[in-house]
């Protein structure tokens, strides 16, 4: 039965205060379903005029219909106009307080509209109140500065608090598995946390940041599981206690740490000789840990080397078993070599490995301890200076003996090898000679050309030189346009076959100069070295100078040799018969 069928009809008046005046008929004709309906229940006509309702709908209507921009009055034209159930939720205030109502208007026969009301006030209150925790949570998290996260089933990082941890950001973090930036990954209580499947308290890890420094965390997480109990992942949260941690260990170590320290540190701002300053420091770490001690240095294109020891250091732990254990391990590794206990310690400097601190004992001896651990981590930074120091050393000195635009030795190195090299001719007995090579039409090329492709020659004649030299000769550029080549153990013939060679690997260059009228060539000056002469250094060059002025006074692109102090040179212009009538006769 419709509840319209007996019931009069009833207008909603213009004048508010009718609802305060005159209630609202009961409505006989419910229907079961809507009978037990906990809520208002208010009938509507087919042109909106409310023609029934029970008792909450009567003191809803009352509330809600005051004037006809009424929401309720909305909700019913809104479902007339669709011919089905339309819903909303709708705000009115009730004995001075506001309360929601969820209503539901539903088309009956002959236009009417049966509008449902159910306080959901209790609902939507706790809607918002969880909304309000989550909020509450999430800046929480945002401003904490513990880290939260989650893991899924195959240990990967899904979530990450927004300001990131460890340096990175939480786009760095999700997808990768918390076992990269372990320091130590083979220990499975490290590891639990991330992976928790039970509940974990404040469990001890460390990790590695983005700038590869240690860091302690204090994990605590709890699993995951889905409704059927199936282990998703796990949460947690992890606070940074590295200060507190190394402050623990600082203080339980000083006293040694800081002796080893301080005399370090002494060493390398007193010693003046950077390698002096690692024998130092070796020899401190040795003794104050009852150890054979050493320290390595490590650069990519010269690879690991020893630079200094302390102790009898064992001859079975030589420098491939040493740099396989470092290649393969982490910053720190604890391994046995042989009848041997070997525990090192990498050092870094701006990123990047640079050498390694060791310590070894006898198997027999105690095991490492903490102290000793902390005493390498100690001293690692030092000595990564250090480090620094002799590799910056050896750049130094390696410019400083080098021709920066050909990467030969300059006139300074080349005089100070060739005198060392004279001394060893005449200690053995054995003979040598040098080739004085001055360019000719070199200054053709740059003022045809230009010096960038002046350059250039430079760089292609220093080629020709070295591939014309045996590995223990001696080439330099000493001016300009001028090379010298020392010949280790060799005759004044063999010399000459030798300029030959360089004079014919010379002349497809010729061209270079640009101008046809002068070609670009060499003058040679070669002199031989007596060994029993005592002839003196600048002797030696004076006389090769000389030679090479004959040379070019001959006729230029040929040689000239002096075979004795005091004697005047011969020089000799050879032609290109000579020259393929030599080739292939050098003394390599």
């Amino acid at each position: 039965m419709s509840l319209a069928d007996e019931s009069p009809v009833v207008a909603l008046p213009t004048n508010p205060d009718f609802w305060t005046d005159m209630p609202l008929p009961n409505l006989d004709g419910v229907d079961q379903a809507l009978a037990a309906w906990p809520g208002a229940v208010i009938e509507f006509s087919a042109n909106g005029i409310v023609i029934g309702a029970n008792d909450l709908g009567s003191h809803f209507a009352r509330v809600t219909l005051k004037n006809s921009k009424s929401p309720i009055a909305g909700l019913v034209a809104m479902a007339q106009e669709a011919q089905g159930s339309v819903s909303d939720k709708i705000e009115a205030a009730f004995e001075g307080a506001s309360r929601w109502f969820e209503c539901i208007a539903l088309p009956a026969t002959r236009g009417r509209v049966l509008v449902l009301a159910r306080d959901a006030t209790y609902d939507v209150n706790i809607r918002q109140a969880l909304f309000e925790s989550r909020q509450r949570y999430r800046d929480l998290v945002t401003i904490s500065s513990d880290f939260a996260w989650e893991t899924d089933a195959a240990g990967h990082f899904i979530f990450v608090s927004p300001h990131g941890a460890l340096g990175y950001s939480p786009e760095d973090l999700l997808g990768r598995c918390p076992k990269e930036f372990l320091v130590e990954s083979d220990g499975a209580a490290t590891d639990m946390p991330f992976h928790a499947r039970e509940p974990v308290v404040q469990a001890q890890v460390w990790l590695r940041s983005i700038e590869n420094e240690e860091a302690c965390l204090l994990a605590s997480a709890v699993p995951v599981h889905d409704v059927n109990g199936n282990w998703l992942g796990a949460r947690g949260l992890c606070r940074d206690v590295t200060h507190e941690r190394l402050r623990d260990s600082e203080l339980a170590q000083s006293k040694v740490r800081e002796q080893v320290v301080a005399y370090i540190v002494n060493q390398i701002r007193e010693e003046a000789r950077p390698r002096a300053m690692l024998e130092a420091a070796s020899s401190m770490l040795g003794r104050a840990t009852s150890s054979e001690a050493a320290v390595m240095s490590y650069a990519p294109d010269d690879g690991w080397k020893i630079l200094a020891t302390h102790g009898d250091w064992p001859e079975a732990i030589d420098v491939s078993h040493l740099a396989a254990h470092l290649a393969e391990s982490g910053d720190t590794f604890a391994t046995r070599i042989g009848e041997h206990r070997v525990f090192g310690r990498r050092t870094w400097y701006h990123g990047a490995v640079n050498g390694a601190v060791l310590l070894v004992r006898n198997i027999m001896g105690r095991d490492w301890q903490e102290d000793e651990r902390a005493v390498l981590n100690a001293v690692a930074g030092q000595l990564a200076i250090a480090m620094r120091q002799i590799a910056d050393h050896q750049e130094l000195e390696r410019l400083s003996k080098t021709d920066g635009l050909t990467g030969l030795m300059n006139r300074r190195a080349f005089q100070d090898a060739l005198e060392a090299a004279m001394a060893r001719a005449e200690r053995d007995g054995k003979p040598g000679a040098m080739l004085y090579i001055d360019l000719d039409n070199f200054k053709a090329i740059n003022d045809n050309c230009g010096h960038d492709v002046g350059d250039s020659v430079l760089r292609e004649i220093s080629d020709i030189l070295m591939s014309h030299s045996r590995s223990y000769d001696l080439v330099a550029r000493v001016g300009g346009d001028e090379f010298a080549v020392w010949l280790n153990d060799l005759d004044p013939e063999s010399a000459a076959r030798r300029a030959d060679e360089i004079l014919e690997a010379l002349s497809h260059l010729s061209d270079r100069s640009g101008d046809v009228a002068k070609p670009l060539g060499a003058s040679i000056g070669i002199a031989e070295l007596d060994p029993a002469s005592g002839e003196s250094l600048r002797e030696f060059l004076v006389r090769a100078d000389a030679a090479m002025y004959v040379a070019k006074k001959s006729g230029k692109n040929g040689w000239a040799v002096s075979t004795k102090r005091g004697e005047e040179a011969v020089g000799h212009t050879p032609s290109a018969k000579d020259r393929d009538s030599r080739d292939g006769e050098a003394d390599r």
